[in-house]
């Protein structure tokens, strides 16, 4: 598997929706049981993925950063980052996307309506960033390449001069926090997986993020 020094960021392509649609799964279903429990790697999960990525690709206010495999072509590291407007309401595709069968809505609508509400209580009123989706291929932990994605929305951010929100399970708080994010509420799901969210934001810095 590739390290930092061997890839970079870029946009994503169409081409890339194949390996995207399992990401979640790569990245998630081997550390994050509740993760694993709503959203399951089946194949209508997968048609549901591809939907979602093409349509966030399609969106301009959406930027697919991604880094690729040039070996294996497959995409190892994934992170959605969205511009909201001041106005804006939901949480990103997470809210406009219809379910399928196959999800979890118990498990599920807590998540993202924890994400929501959180959201709009501390954005609503501001143009922000909010980073929908930060994901690493599990066999490429500890590469560096999480790093060079994150650093990368935040220097989006910093650019534009704009906070950035996300949602952040327990296992990513503190890497987060590292890079000048701060925590703001923490939320416990329901179920027999013992499993918080925790609401994160970062204020905007001039200059590059370092």
């Amino acid at each position: 598997m590739p390290t930092a020094n061997e890839v970079k960021v870029t946009e994503a392509r169409q081409c890339q929706i194949e390996s995207l649609k399992t990401i979640v799964a790569r990245g998630f279903h081997p550390v994050n049981p509740y993760i694993r429990k709503v959203l399951p790697d089946t194949p209508l999960m997968r048609d549901w993925w591809a939907a979602n990525f093409t349509e966030q690709l399609s969106y301009p206010n959406c930027k697919l950063l991604t880094v690729l495999d040039e070996n294996s072509q497959a995409t190892v590291g994934l992170l959605a980052l969205r511009l909201m407007a001041a106005d804006e309401r939901g949480s990103g595709s997470w809210t406009t996307s219809t379910l399928t069968p196959d999800h979890n809505e118990a498990g599920y609508r807590p998540m993202i309506d924890g994400m929501t509400e959180h959201r709009e209580q501390t954005m609503l009123g501001t143009r922000h960033y909010m980073i929908e989706l930060f994901c690493v291929d599990h066999a490429c932990k500890g590469s560096g390449i999480g790093g060079l994605l994150i650093r990368k929305a935040c220097e989006t951010a910093d650019e534009a001069q704009l906070p950035t929100f996300v949602q952040a399970n327990g296992s990513a708080k503190d890497f987060y926090c590292k890079l000048g994010f701060e925590e703001k509420a923490r939320v416990e799901m329901p179920g027999d997986v013992p499993y918080s969210e925790f609401m994160l934001l970062r204020p905007c810095r001039k200059g590059t993020a370092q």
